[in-house]
């Protein structure tokens, strides 16, 4: 294993970081922004949910081909040109002339978000062969992707009253920040791979018309033929992506990996927690503008105790999984996030604004928590050859479970009679989900004597 220069595996974990934070905030500092943005180039509830979806799910689709890419041209190379295509389609969207320009904008910012995401994880891994610096570096990174998610809708709170085109804007300058560090980066390694085109198409079909399926239910109606038609297109496809992964030479999505039981629990709980923070989040932002009127910059200010508190949960939990494991780690962030969810959901109605920031600012402190010791058990649960494509894998379920939670709460939203009780069914909904995977956790490491130290230990 070569030594990275400490300098240069800072220098490598910044630009990580950063590119995290990228790919956090743009899924949510648009949200903010939607009603303001559907005001000027139109559109209902459904466009909305594909402005936010467009991107969410071009990001979680191609993102088993951008961790084989990574493996295959080097993870730097891979970086680089997604940082790069992030910038464009930045500006692109910002003189987007009509809301079906804007979707196509969010789409290529949804591939390039592909490229630099498992790229970053593999850099890191790359740079940082010592398990304890490995650890912090991940916290940077689960740092940079959690607090963005917080400070996206801030960011959108401040910059929409100027102009909604500059919640894009800002992407530049830290784009422009990732490449002027490319001479620090030290190169990566290749590894000659094979390109699983039929996978790609299928997961790619399966996913869009599956996503598109669901938010066609709150625009047509689940009995619409357009609705079914989608959704059966959609089912058929993922389970033809999942056959052709057992009969294919290198399968995009290695179904060998979902034996290893720290990948069965990073990829349940990356899924899961990212579904109920951006559907929370994206019902969040339409309650607080829609129903109590609240302008963008007033909203966006909603966000801000999360945004310190998830940052301070990141760095606080690299030190946690440092000194007691990645189990405890996970159990404790669980824990942290159920509680958050019912709070909210007891909250009396109608739900107050100090309510939602700090059931957002608990839930995130938990998930800041649990996100970099998640990433780690997914490192140290493969050799170094798969660390792109297991990096892939873990983030395609958290942007598929992303992508997902906002079709399914928007389409909850269109249907209840009111924000409110929407919010309530989403907090419930969530504190379930991780009441579920908190116990698959506990008993999944339980019955296969899998302590945290031992699963630590594994290379």
């Amino acid at each position: 294993m070569s030594l990275v220069p400490k300098h240069s595996a800072n220098i490598t974990t910044a630009a990580a970081a950063i590119a995290s934070f990228l790919a956090g905030m743009d899924v949510l500092i648009v949200n903010v922004a939607l009603p303001t943005i559907a005001k000027d180039l139109g559109g209902n509830m459904a466009v909305q949910q594909w402005v936010v979806d467009g991107y969410a799910l071009l990001f979680a689709a191609l993102l088993l081909l951008a961790g084989s890419l990574a493996d295959q041209f080097g993870a730097k190379r891979i970086f680089l040109i997604g940082a790069a295509s992030f910038g464009a389609a930045s500006l692109f969207c910002m003189f987007a002339w009509s809301m079906a320009a804007l979707v196509v904008g969010r789409c290529i910012l949804g591939v390039a978000s592909a490229l630099l995401l498992p790229a970053s994880m593999s850099l890191i891994n790359e740079a940082s062969p010592n398990p304890r610096y490995r650890a912090w570096a991940l916290a940077l990174w689960g740092a940079g992707g959690a607090s963005a998610s917080a400070v996206g809708p801030l960011l959108g709170g401040l910059l929409t009253p100027i102009h909604w085109s500059l919640v894009f804007a800002i992407n530049v300058p830290f784009c422009l920040m990732i490449l002027a560090a490319a001479p620090r980066i030290a190169p990566s390694p290749q590894r000659a791979t094979k390109f699983d085109w039929i996978g790609q198409v299928l997961a790619l079909v399966g996913l869009s018309t599956l996503v598109a399926g669901i938010i066609e239910v709150g625009d047509t109606g689940l009995s619409a033929p357009s609705t079914l038609i989608l959704l059966a297109v959609g089912v058929a496809a993922i389970g033809a992506f999942g056959l052709s992964q057992t009969k294919v030479d290198s399968p995009m999505m290695p179904l060998g990996l979902f034996r290893v039981r720290g990948m069965q629990v990073a990829l349940q709980i990356g899924f899961i927690m990212i579904f109920n923070w951006y559907g929370m989040a994206f019902i969040c932002t339409m309650y607080l503008q829609q129903e109590l009127h609240m302008d963008p910059f007033a909203a966006g200010l909603v966000f801000v105790p999360a945004s310190f508190v998830t940052i301070m949960g990141n760095l606080t939990g690299g030190r946690i999984v440092t000194a007691r494991g990645s189990k405890f780690s996970i159990t404790l962030g669980l824990a942290i996030m159920i509680a958050g969810f019912l709070f909210e959901f007891f909250s009396p109605r109608p739900v107050a604004v100090w309510v939602v920031a700090a059931g957002m600012s608990i839930v995130g402190f938990g998930a800041a928590i649990t996100t970099p010791a998640a990433a780690g058990v997914v490192l140290k649960s493969v050799v170094s050859s798969q660390a792109g494509i297991a990096s892939a894998m873990f983030n395609t379920f958290r942007q598929v479970g992303g992508a997902i939670g906002v079709a399914v709460f928007g389409v909850a939203a269109t249907f209840l009679p009111s924000l409110d009780l929407a919010l309530r069914v989403v907090f419930l909904a969530s504190a379930l989900l991780l009441v579920y995977a908190l116990g698959f956790e506990l008993l999944r490491w339980k019955d296969t004597a899998i302590t945290a130290a031992t699963l630590d230990s594994v290379a």
